[in-house]
C-alpha cells in the first residue's frame, strides 16, 4: 500500500512545491543583477557557485572535516610506507635551500632587506621560511590542501585615508581548522564582510564600518578555540596538488585508505607475534596408553641433559600394537607461510607510486638491479621534485613577494640534481668546440663574460659566415702563385737558350759553365721550340700564340690538352665552390666546418673531412644531394723504383665509372 493511495493529492502538491522552490532560487540568484542593471543598458550573466551536489556535500561534511583531516594526518605520520615517501620528496625539494636571486640586471638591494630577515625568522615561534614551507609541503602531499597565513598589520594613511598593510608573520595553518566561507549557493565572498582595521566588526552585508572604512569580503574562516576568525583572500595562500578544485582537494591517502589500514594491521600482527605472544608456537601430541611413564621419562631426560650437556638420550618405542604416534600441531604460521614479505612489498610499491617515489629512494636493494633501471628511477623522482617546486615557483613565492612589495628579486628552489664535474666539463668542452667551428665559418665569436669559470663560459656569435669567400680567395692565390712559377721557369728557359746560342757562335771564347738542371731544361727547350719568339699579338699567333708560332709536335699537343682540362676543372671548381648553397647545405646536415680536399672533374663529387673523418658529398647543380662515408681502395704493392703516395685514393667515388 502506497501513500498516494490514501492521499492522492500528495504527489501533485510535492511537485508544485518543488517548482516553486526552484523558481524562488532563480529569482534570488538574478535579483541582485537585475537591480544593478535596471537603471542602465548594460548587464552580465549570473555568478554561479559550486554545484548543488558538491555544495551540499561540503556543508554536510563540515562537521566531520576536522576529524577526517586529523585521521589522515595521523595515518600519514604513523604508517612508515606513507611517511617515508613524503619525507623523501620534501627533503629533495628543499635539499639546496631557498635562494633569493635578482630578476633584473641591476636590482635594488634595499627592497629585500626585510624579506631576508623573514627568511631566517618569520613568526613568533622563530621558524625560518624554509621550516614553514616544509610543513606546508607535507600538508600538500598528505591532505592535498595547504594553507599559508600572512599575518598583517593594517594602518590608515593620514594623507589620503587609505588602508595599507604590512606583513608581520608567516604561519602555516592546519588544514583541519580552516574552511572556505561559502553562502547557501556555494559562492565565496558573499557571506561575511569584515573591516580590516577593526576585525571585530563582522557583518553579513557589505558597506562601511563604524569608523568609516570599507568592509572587505571574507574568503576563509578559521576555527580558533570555538570562535571563528574571518580571513581575506590576500591573507591566505591555498594550494592543491592532486585534485585542485574550486575549494578543497582530495587527499591521496583516501585513495589508498584500505592499503594503509592493511599496513597498520600487519605491523600490529608482527608486534603481537614477537612481543605479546602468550602461548607457545606449537605443541606435541603423543598418543600413548601410559602418559605417566612418558612424563617420568621426559623429566629424566631433562635432568640428565642439565647435568651433562653431552648426554645422549635413549628412547624406547614399543612395536607391539603399532598404534602409538607423535603429532606436532602448529599454533602460529611463519612469515613465509603467510607470504608476508611479498605482500608487504607489493603494498609498499603501490603506496609509493601514488606520490611518484621509486624504490631506489626508499633503500630497497632490489631497486639497484641495473644502470638503466636505476637511472630511469632517478629521472622519475627528479620529475616529481620539479613538479612540486613548480607549485612553489608559480603560486606561493609570487604571493609572498607581492606581500613584501618585492619586484626586482625572486625566490627560487634550485634543482636538486647536481651535475657531476665530468658532465660540466663535457658541456663546457662542447660549447668551446661549437664556438671554434662557428669561428671557422667566419662568424664573429666573442666571450660573453670575461671573469667566469671555465665550466660557465658562454659565447656570443654575430656577423655572417665568410668561410666560402676566404677559401675561394686562398685558392685563387695558390693558382696565381703556380702561374708565376711557370712564368719564371719559362723565362729561365729562354735565358738559357740565349746563353747557349751566344756561347756556341763565339770563336776562341771559353766555354760558359751552367747548372745541370738549367742545361737539361735548355736541351729540352732547344729540341721542342725554336730559338726565336714571334712578335705577333697572342690572338693572331698560331694556336692562339700558345706555341709562339711554331707547329707543336703530337706530344706537345697532348700535354697542352691535359693542361686545358686542368684549367677547365679549376674554373668549374671555382664556379661551384663560390656558391653558398651547397656549403649551407653541408652546415645544415651537421658539417659546419668541412675541410675541402678534392673535387671530381665534373663537379658532382666533393671529398672533404670533418672531425678527422672522411666524407664524399654528391652535388647536383650546385646543391647538396647526399653525403656518404668515404671508402679507400687498398694501395698497390710498391716496386723497387716506385713509392706509395701519401694521399689516399677514393675507390669508385671520386673517379668516373
Amino acid at each position: 500500500m502506497k501513500l498516494e493511495d490514501y492521499l492522492p493529492e500528495v504527489p501533485e502538491m510535492t511537485k508544485s512545491l518543488g517548482d516553486i522552490h526552484n523558481t524562488l532560487e532563480w529569482l534570488n540568484l538574478n535579483k541582485g543583477y537585475n537591480d544593478a542593471s535596471a537603471s542602465s543598458e548594460s548587464g552580465r550573466t549570473p555568478t554561479l557557485g559550486i554545484e548543488t551536489v558538491v555544495n551540499g556535500w561540503i556543508r554536510n561534511q563540515m562537521a566531520y572535516r576536522k576529524q577526517l583531516v586529523q585521521d589522515i594526518q595521523t595515518i600519514a605520520m604513523q604508517v612508515e610506507e606513507i611517511r617515508a615517501p613524503l619525507h623523501h620528496i620534501t627533503n629533495e625539494v628543499f635539499r639546496r635551500g631557498i635562494k633569493l636571486v635578482p630578476d633584473t640586471e641591476k636590482p635594488d638591494h634595499e627592497e629585500v632587506e626585510r624579506l631576508k630577515k623573514y627568511m631566517e625568522d618569520c613568526n613568533i615561534f622563530d621558524q625560518s621560511l624554509e621550516q614553514v614551507l616544509r610543513q606546508v609541503h607535507f600538508d600538500l602531499n598528505s591532505t592535498d590542501d595547504a594553507f599559508i597565513y600572512l599575518v598583517k598589520d593594517y594602518f590608515v594613511d593620514k594623507k589620503d585615508k587609505s588602508v595599507n598593510s604590512k606583513v608581520r608573520e608567516i604561519r602555516r595553518l592546519n588544514p583541519a581548522l580552516i574552511e572556505f566561507d561559502l553562502d547557501n549557493k556555494g559562492v565565496p565572498k558573499h557571506s561575511h564582510w569584515v573591516c580590516p582595521v577593526d576585525r571585530n566588526d563582522v557583518s553579513e552585508t557589505e558597506g562601511k564600518c563604524d569608523k568609516g572604512h570599507e568592509r572587505l569580503p571574507v574568503m576563509y574562516r578559521y576555527r580558533h578555540r570555538e570562535t571563528n576568525i574571518y580571513l581575506f583572500n590576500d591573507e591566505v595562500i591555498h594550494v592543491s596538488k592532486f585534485s585542485p578544485s574550486e575549494t578543497y582537494g582530495w587527499s591521496p591517502i583516501l585513495t589508498i585508505f584500505e592499503k594503509a589500514l592493511t599496513l597498520i594491521g600487519m605491523d600490529k600482527n608482527l608486534y603481537r607475534y614477537f612481543f605479546e605472544r602468550k602461548m607457545p608456537s606449537s605443541m606435541l601430541m603423543v598418543h600413548t596408553d601410559d602418559p605417566e611413564s612418558l612424563r617420568r621419562e621426559r623429566a629424566n631426560l631433562i635432568a640428565n641433559v642439565k647435568a651433562d650437556p653431552n648426554f645422549i638420550p635413549m628412547v624406547a618405542v614399543s612395536s607391539r600394537n603399532q598404534r602409538g604416534r607423535v603429532d606436532m600441531v602448529r599454533l602460529f604460521h611463519t612469515l613465509q607461510e603467510m607470504d608476508y614479505l611479498p605482500v608487504r612489498q607489493e603494498i609498499r610499491e603501490r603506496v609509493s607510486a601514488m606520490w611518484g617515489v621509486t624504490p631506489a629512494w626508499q633503500g630497497a636493494p632490489e631497486a639497484f638491479g641495473g644502470l638503466s633501471t636505476q637511472t630511469q628511477q632517478l629521472v622519475v623522482m627528479s620529475r616529481v621534485v620539479e613538479g612540486d617546486q613548480r607549485i612553489f615557483h608559480e603560486k606561493i613565492f609570487p604571493s609572498i613577494l607581492k606581500a613584501f612589495n618585492v619586484t626586482e628579486w625572486k625566490l627560487e628552489l634550485p634543482n636538486p640534481e647536481e651535475k657531476a664535474e665530468a658532465t660540466r666539463i663535457s658541456f663546457a668542452l662542447q660549447r668551446t668546440q661549437l664556438a671554434a667551428q662557428l669561428a671557422q665559418l667566419g662568424y664573429d665569436v666573442n666571450l660573453k663574460d670575461s671573469s667566469v669559470d671555465v665550466e660557465e663560459a658562454r659565447f656570443v656569435v654575430s656577423g655572417e659566415p665568410k668561410m666560402v669567400e676566404a677559401q675561394t680567395k686562398q685558392m685563387e692565390q695558390m693558382v696565381e702563385m703556380q702561374d708565376q712559377q711557370i712564368e719564371q721557369m719559362g723565362q729561365q728557359a729562354e735565358m738559357a737558350q740565349q746563353q747557349a746560342a751566344m756561347g756556341g757562335g763565339a770563336e776562341g771564347g771559353g766555354e760558359q759553365q751552367m747548372s745541370p738542371d738549367l742545361a737539361q731544361l735548355l736541351q729540352q727547350q732547344s729540341e721542342d721550340q725554336p730559338l726565336f719568339k714571334s712578335k705577333k699579338p697572342p690572338w693572331r699567333r698560331k694556336h692562339g700564340g700558345r706555341w709562339q708560332g711554331i707547329t707543336p709536335s703530337n706530344s706537345d699537343v697532348s700535354v697542352q690538352d691535359e693542361t686545358d682540362k686542368l684549367e677547365e676543372r679549376t674554373k668549374k671548381f671555382f664556379d661551384t665552390f663560390a656558391t653558398k648553397s651547397w656549403m649551407q647545405d653541408l652546415a645544415d646536415k651537421g658539417y659546419p666546418a668541412p675541410l675541402i680536399k678534392e673535387m671530381s672533374d665534373d663537379g658532382t663529387k666533393l671529398w672533404f673531412s670533418q672531425n678527422e673523418s672522411q666524407y664524399v658529398a654528391f652535388l647536383d647543380d650546385g646543391r647538396l644531394s647526399r653525403v656518404e662515408k668515404a671508402t679507400f681502395a687498398k694501395p698497390p704493392e710498391p716496386t723497387k723504383t716506385e713509392s706509395i703516395s701519401s694521399n689516399p685514393v677514393i675507390e669508385d667515388i671520386m673517379n668516373d665509372e
